[in-house]
């Protein structure tokens, strides 16, 4: 897998869809981060559905998913106890290959003497073709992801198995029979012009380095291109774990390791090394909660978790902590410099005496970051009828609790797998799920087509998640107007599903006012005003805001059509202007200034990217191989879960710069 974050040609987003990207993230950076949706994909659907593991191509899978706009990603690890490493390849890889450098395929012999005498190669491998989006010749792939371990355990907390082939789909080619009556498959060396052999087991295809190594490498690459101001975003990573299967009996339930990972290669061990500087962990988070007032507290108002999404107590010292709060992207991205969440998803029966404890201070367990929501249902047209988050009473705070929520594939839904399906019910799910609260996680291959091969349906699904601008906006101006013009303020138009549209700051429409302390409790003004006078047209306990998240902006949406005003296809003013610098949106009524400019004239300014400098003095720079991890002592004190809820006190939220 390449080093480097490099997305294709196209791939990344315009201007416009980068100031919208750029104005959720900001409208939501004082929001727990266990409130804000995010679209999720797993890996192995996305870049690995023929069951081809290749360097080259996953990591362009990787840096177009990165740069389309997907924030967690769901990767499935299998322990290869014969090499002591994890890797992508779902059965284990001999250490060495022979003949490798002939460039045509070799039939090994496959015998358990044979398998531990091979011999190293480097020949080049020529890339496997994959096929167009209109093709209909390319290799059948599954409608899902589809668990080989017939004896994996049931996800509870995220219902991904790992992607690969029911085993009986698949063809050994060696007519060798062992002695429990299976068929020994081929182990051959594959011609390509890789720097790695590729090297085919049964029905797998895989390079002895596609290894948790180079994901990490990837993605500290992408974390540092974009360790600034303007481009950082929060990335969630779930790991599955598994054990691979032996490669002699690739399509076979995996054994259980006899050696499983020691402390050097423990998943957090591994993160740590080389990503502690952006990791933001259980440990964290555990001091953070026992003392918020000397951590979260002690920066500045626009990056603290809004109060009202959780619970405090004080105690006879004055000091505040939370059993349930969690910080905001604000401050962990812009008062920590942190970037990276960790957490386990599934994991085999062969692997469940892993040594979870180890990871306790680094990797967050299972169902912690994730709440995968079973009763969501919907329509063959993407309506969500059951699981949203949206009631018409907003004042029982208990009843709205969307933490974490996530749905991946609903059973009863067509996904649009083939090359010819019809993708709009499924931009239609993803958009109703947002607006419900509910983080949608993709785990299915789209038309017939990896991220690597074409981004194009991978990206309408990211943007479908988008709840806050209508497809076009924001306009910078209005068409004949300079750039002194007051066409610069938003409005959510009930029209548009409660999207947001460009308006004339001067003109004269209702507002929004958002309840103190109440996110999901709006109401809209008794009369028209203009944008800068809006906050004195709202009624005593509300003030004049915008939505922070998708919910928020769904509960407007409601209170909107339940005033029975006559909006005139103009909406309702929100409190998101570009006042004070074109095309930079902000909050805080008609004087918020824009953060990310410096004056170079009387009229003229310059975005600036400030960079986010990590809190730790260094970072460990990434060695594939030869690397040796000292063990770090893991905390012995488990981070629990713990009901979450609302309560009504707490500072208001208003103004975060965009």
């Amino acid at each position: 897998m390449s080093e480097n974050y490099d997305p294709g040609p196209g791939v990344v987003p315009d201007s416009l869809y980068s100031t919208v990207l750029l104005s959720q993230r900001d409208l939501g950076l004082q929001v727990p981060i266990n409130y804000v949706t995010t679209p999720g994909v797993s890996f192995s659907a996305a870049c690995f559905p023929r069951l081809r593991y290749e360097d080259d191509n996953s990591a362009d899978c990787l840096s177009n998913l990165l740069a389309v706009g997907f924030r967690r990603f769901e990767i499935d690890l299998y322990w290869d106890q014969w090499r002591q490493v994890w890797s992508f390849c779902p059965v284990t890889v001999p250490s060495s290959v022979p003949n490798a450098d002939t460039g045509t395929r070799t039939t090994m012999d496959t015998s358990p003497s044979a398998l531990s005498a091979v011999l190293s190669a480097e020949a080049p491998i020529s890339s496997f073709p994959l096929s167009s989006l209109a093709s209909t010749s390319s290799p059948p792939l599954s409608t899902g992801i589809l668990a080989r371990q017939a004896t994996s355990t049931p996800s509870s907390s995220l219902e991904t198995p790992s992607a690969q082939t029911s085993p009986t789909t698949a063809s050994p080619t060696n007519s060798a029979e062992t002695s429990l009556g299976q068929t020994l498959p081929s182990i051959s060396i594959l011609p390509n012009t890789s720097n790695e052999p590729l090297v085919s087991i049964g029905p797998y295809v895989c390079t002895t380095s596609i290894t948790l190594s180079t994901f990490i490498t990837q993605l500290l690459d992408y974390i540092q291109k974009t360790q600034n101001t303007i481009g950082a975003h929060l990335l969630y990573v779930d790991l599955n774990i598994h054990a691979a299967a032996n490669s002699s009996s690739p399509t076979s339930p995996a054994p259980r390791p006899s050696g499983l990972p020691q402390p050097p290669d423990l998943l957090g061990t591994l993160f740590e090394a080389n990503l502690s500087a952006y990791m933001y962990t259980p440990s964290n988070l555990m001091s953070e909660r026992a003392n918020i007032n000397g951590s979260w507290y002690t920066v500045p108002e626009i990056h603290r978790p809004a109060q009202a999404f959780y619970i405090t107590e004080t105690n006879e010292y004055g000091i505040a902590s939370t059993d349930d709060g969690w910080p905001s992207e604000g401050y962990i991205e812009f008062s920590k410099s942190k970037r990276l969440l960790l957490g386990f998803g599934t994991v085999d029966p062969q692997m469940s005496g892993y040594n979870f404890t180890g990871d306790d201070s680094t990797i967050f367990p299972r169902g912690y970051i994730l709440d995968n929501q079973p009763d969501v249902d919907a329509t063959d047209s993407g309506r969500v009828t059951n699981g949203c988050f949206l009631h018409n009473n907003t004042e029982d705070l208990s009843r709205v609790n969307s933490s974490w929520a996530i749905a991946t594939t609903l059973s009863n839904f067509d996904y649009p797998t083939s090359p010819s399906a019809d993708i709009l019910p499924l931009l239609n799910l993803t958009t109703n799920l947002t607006n419900c609260g509910i983080s949608p996680v993709l785990n299915v291959t789209l038309l017939n087509s990896t991220a690597h091969d074409n981004f194009v349906p991978y990206q309408n699904y990211s943007y479908a998640t988008v709840w806050s601008w209508a497809p076009g906006e924001p306009k910078n101006a209005s068409s004949g107007d300079g750039s002194d013009s007051l066409f610069r303020c938003a409005s959510a138009n009930v029209d548009l599903a409660g999207r947001w549209v460009v308006n004339d700051c001067s003109n004269k429409y209702y507002a929004s006012c958002r309840a103190v302390n109440q996110p999901y409790n709006w109401t809209i003004t008794t009369y028209p005003i203009s944008y800068s006078y809006a906050n004195q047209a709202c009624p005593e306990g509300y003030n004049f805001a915008a939505p922070r998240t998708s919910l928020e902006n769904s509960y407007l949406l409601q209170a909107m059509i339940l005033s029975h005003r006559d909006f005139d296809g103009h909406g309702a003013w929100v409190d998101f202007n570009s006042l004070d610098t074109k095309g930079c949106w902000v909050s805080g009524g008609p004087n918020a200034t824009c953060p990310y400019t410096e004056s170079l004239g009387d009229h003229d300014y310059l975005y600036r990217k400030y960079v986010l400098v990590p809190t730790v003095a260094a970072i460990i720079v990434l060695v594939i191989s030869g690397l040796t991890v000292f063990v770090k002592v893991a905390g012995n004190r488990k981070v629990r879960k713990r009901t979450r809820k609302r309560a009504d006190n707490g500072f208001v939220y208003e103004g975060v710069p965009s």
